[in-house]
């Protein structure tokens, strides 16, 4: 990729510390974004306006997500040290609390959303992935095996299939309806921090501190590609337009478009921080990104 990187078409501003993790509504008009200065907030992302911050966490917020009906905001806490351990529902609408979720012994690191079976995954610190009701809040199962804090988590609404990352180096495959790992995915040099898995439940990504993202084969545990060329941590991955693309984000201060079939890179945007996460809208036309030093930055993306 020879061409000069991209630059944010527009910024959406006010959080005060480190933005961990960002996400696009189901209809791409809105954006969510959790930060370490213990808020979300969600955005008008044409208007580039702020509709509500959700409040109240006493810890980092550390991921969001939105239910497949826009209609619940999820986001969850907690820190190295001490901390409240929250997976938190919202009323996307009002802004008012659900529900609080606590069980994990540790930092709660990602959450999926199954609200057509009233369902929750997390991960945490805690090396634990949990299975809950997101109607009374019970913890359905815990699914053990990572030998140190899970990082990541990711799942489709209807399927038993989970994808879980972890800094034991792993991806792990979950039977979500049994409780057992099915596969134990090797290949990473270093903590993994982000997993995506496709559509269809065959592949899987996964971003690394080893600075490559990896593309699996879940059937037979494979590593399919490895995508190489950012030049730092790799903190967030995600598939888009039907799986056929990747999006990236990392230390190096760039997100990054490649091509799923090729593992090649081909756009890349660039910014002045270290970009934590990262999200594409539904129609695969604009990237969200939150970054170390405070920013939600929006891209254009290029019709692929």
């Amino acid at each position: 990729m020879d061409e000069k990187p991209s630059d944010p078409k527009s910024e959406l501003a006010g959080h005060t510390r480190r933005v961990s993790s960002v996400c696009f509504s189901p209809d791409g008009r809105r954006a969510l974004s959790g930060s370490f200065d213990r808020t979300v907030r969600l955005w008008d992302v044409a208007a580039g306006n702020l509709i509500r911050s959700f409040e109240g966490h006493t810890t980092d917020v550390n991921a969001v997500a939105f239910s497949a009906d826009g209609r619940t905001v999820a986001s969850c806490s907690g820190a190295v040290v001490g901390g409240e351990n929250l997976l938190r529902l919202w009323d996307a609408d009002t802004g008012a609390v659900i529900r609080d979720i606590a069980g994990h012994e540790a930092e709660v690191s990602a959450v999926c959303l199954d609200s057509s079976r009233a369902r929750a995954v997390t991960c945490g610190a805690d090396a634990t992935v949990r299975l809950w009701d997101t109607t009374d809040g019970r913890c359905l199962r815990v699914l053990s095996g990572h030998q140190a804090w899970v990082r990541s988590i990711a799942c489709r609404p209807g399927s038993n299939r989970a994808v879980s990352g972890s800094m034991d180096k792993t991806v792990r495959v979950w039977d979500l309806e049994s409780g057992t790992c099915t596969g134990v995915l090797e290949g990473h040099a270093d903590n993994v921090y982000s997993v995506a898995l496709a559509a269809d439940g065959i592949q899987a990504l996964s971003a690394s501190r080893d600075k490559t993202i990896r593309l699996w084969d879940l059937a037979s545990g494979a590593c399919v590609r490895v995508f190489e060329g950012h030049t730092d941590v790799v903190r967030s991955v995600r598939f888009l337009k039907g799986d056929r693309w990747a999006l990236s984000a990392s230390e190096d201060k760039t997100i990054r478009l490649w091509d799923v079939r090729t593992g090649r890179e081909s756009w890349r945007g660039s910014t002045t921080g270290r970009v934590m996460s990262v999200a594409a809208s539904p129609d695969g036309r604009r990237a969200i990104g939150g970054t170390y030093d405070r920013r939600v930055l929006l891209w254009d993306l290029p019709p692929v």
